[in-house]
């Protein structure tokens, strides 16, 4: 069922919840669009899709110029050497991945110092815009809904209250600009408990929005609720049945997974 509904059941009683699914994409990666909604269209399965706003203007998304640096370890080193010259919190080679998703590292911040980088050492057109980047391709169907996602997926809690504020609004309004069938749900950029602080939710409630997704890799036994906010999570699924399957029986879901 779409996950507005999940929500709206959710609120009215725990126990609507229980053996009901919805299925969420985020960010907008091309393989999805190409592969994967027209299945679940043929199939009349609902689906949402939560969009980053800022890849409509070509913008490469910043976790690829991480995961490039990942595996490019002279130029890994050499931009964190530039890095921690500029700001007060030093980045360590060996954990860049996490660091990179701290809520001490100001995501604005890192982004930009990793654009400056990509441009001074001509590496731009290394990158690949996994992530689509024109409207155009954005599928219009009533079984999908589209979602705010924020601008540009910046950990929340490593911006201050305008700045989150402004990566929520400036995404809503593009949403509200491409006459889609818009959710109502909120996704945390990355969603774990880390990722949003009490900036977030202040900012939630001013936007007046309350219902927020989001993504610890779990399964939601009833909807979690928060001064006028509520919450559900999400378990993200992999290639191996057999491990998902545990995964279900593990935390009691009440759901037939002969069905998987």
């Amino acid at each position: 069922m779409p996950i507005d509904q999940l929500f709206e059941l959710g609120i009215q009683n725990d126990k609507n919840i229980e053996g009901k699914l919805s299925i969420t994409f985020d960010d907008g990666y091309v393989n999805i669009f190409a592969n994967i909604l027209d299945e679940l269209i043929k199939l009349n399965i609902p689906v949402t899709m939560f969009l980053i706003g800022n890849m409509f203007n070509n913008k490469i998304f910043w976790r690829n110029k991480i995961i490039y640096l990942l595996n490019n370890e002279t130029s890994l080193i050499k931009f964190i050497e530039q890095y921690n010259k500029k700001n007060n919190f030093k980045i360590n080679k060996n954990f860049f991945y996490q660091q990179s998703k701290s809520e001490k590292v100001n995501s604005i911040k890192l982004d930009r110092s990793l654009d400056k980088f990509f441009i001074d050492n001509n590496l731009v057109h290394e990158l690949n815009a996994s992530i689509i980047t024109d409207k155009n391709l954005l599928i219009k169907n009533k079984l999908i809904t589209y979602g705010n996602h924020t601008y540009n997926h910046y950990v929340l809690s490593s911006l201050s209250y305008d700045e989150q504020k402004e990566e929520i609004q400036k995404n809503k309004k593009l949403l509200d600009s491409l006459n889609l069938n818009l959710s109502k749900v909120f996704a945390i950029p990355f969603g774990g408990n880390a990722d949003y602080n009490l900036d977030t939710l202040k900012v939630l409630r001013d936007l007046n929005i309350s219902n927020v997704l989001l993504c610890n890799n779990k399964l939601n036994t009833n909807l979690n609720t928060c001064k006028n906010l509520n919450f559900l999570d999400r378990l993200i699924t992999g290639n191996n049945l057999n491990k998902m399957k545990f995964k279900l029986i593990k935390d009691n879901f009440k759901f037939n997974i002969n069905c998987l």
